[in-house]
């Protein structure tokens, strides 16, 4: 798949939502909510996560072993296909206050080349889906080998066409520190097993309110990922209200999803009723449909 034919690989299903054809694999986008609470329990997206969904036939295929699969010289382009895909479908949700998260295979963008063309996807995705750059956040993951001077390079070019930055397994360790004055993030989710160990004791909690209320301060926001009991989310209230995703909130749901329906914008002038559900009514819509494509998706639009 070559650099011009990256958006001829984008299709449109017929509810409406994008998908993409590489070789026998169908590409899908699955949203995550991540919420906000309110003081009085009401749950409002803050973001999305996009996570990628590959199947061949009716067969699913796992994310890594999909990419595994994809030759070396065409992983960069598809990689930036499922960002595009993960962009043009949260603009169909039509939030545009809502930000976008989405991961980046860290170690093929070393090149300016390979920098400068992501970028130019990104902004062509957003300017197609109504959704302003900042909005949109590539969550660098720094594995070993990486070179930590070509992760930061990238981040500034994101950085300098208006995208945000993410990042992930936070533990305040001196290697996540330099990370956070390198990457320069405007959301850090913590590493959710750290997080229950270091919030064991008294000391440990207090800790973690200080360090979100400096994320606060340098205008990033803090992420506690995982959530799958009460206890978490009890967990959260004492850290001081982090943003907050897992499978007791919502779980991830193939576009187009029911998002606008279970979580409506709580800005929206919409009677009290249809308002979104505290935490405990909170619905989990389940991940349960295989669409098909039905038509090419070119670059001025459908």
């Amino acid at each position: 798949m070559g650099e011009r034919s990256i958006f001829t690989n984008l299709v449109r299903q017929a509810d409406g939502a994008y998908s993409a054809v590489y070789g026998p694999y169908l590409l899908q986008s699955a949203l995550q909510p991540i919420f906000r609470e309110h003081p009085d329990g009401r749950l409002q997206i803050a973001a999305f996560k996009g996570l990628i969904r590959a199947s061949a036939g009716d067969t699913p295929t796992s994310p890594g072993e999909f990419f595994q699969g994809v030759p070396e010289e065409e992983r960069t382009a598809v990689d930036g296909l499922c960002r595009s895909l993960h962009i043009l479908n949260a603009g169909l949700i039509g939030r545009r206050d809502t930000a976008l998260i989405m991961s980046v295979h860290s170690g093929l963008y070393r090149a300016p080349h390979a920098m400068r063309q992501e970028v130019e996807w990104l902004r062509l995705a957003a300017h197609e889906a109504g959704i302003a750059p900042e909005r949109i956040a590539c969550e660098i993951r720094q594995l070993p080998g990486d070179d930590a001077e070509a992760l930061a390079l990238f981040a500034d070019r994101l950085h300098e066409a208006g995208f945000s930055i993410a990042i992930d397994e936070y533990t305040g360790d001196d290697r996540d520190l330099a990370r956070l004055e390198r990457l320069k993030p405007q959301f850090v989710a913590f590493d959710t097993s750290w997080l229950h160990e270091f919030a064991e004791n008294s000391a440990g909690l207090a800790l973690l309110r200080v360090m979100k209320s400096q994320f606060a301060d340098r205008n990033i926001e803090a992420i506690v990922g995982g959530i799958e009991t009460p206890e978490t989310m009890a967990l959260c209230r004492e850290m001081g209200g982090p943003l907050m995703q897992g499978f007791l909130l919502a779980r991830p749901e193939l576009a187009p999803t029911h998002f606008n329906t279970t979580f409506p914008d709580i800005g929206e002038d919409r009677p009290a009723a249809d308002q979104p559900a505290a935490i405990s009514d909170a619905v989990m819509p389940v991940e349960n449909r295989i669409a098909r494509p039905v038509r090419h998706f070119g670059r001025r639009g459908v």
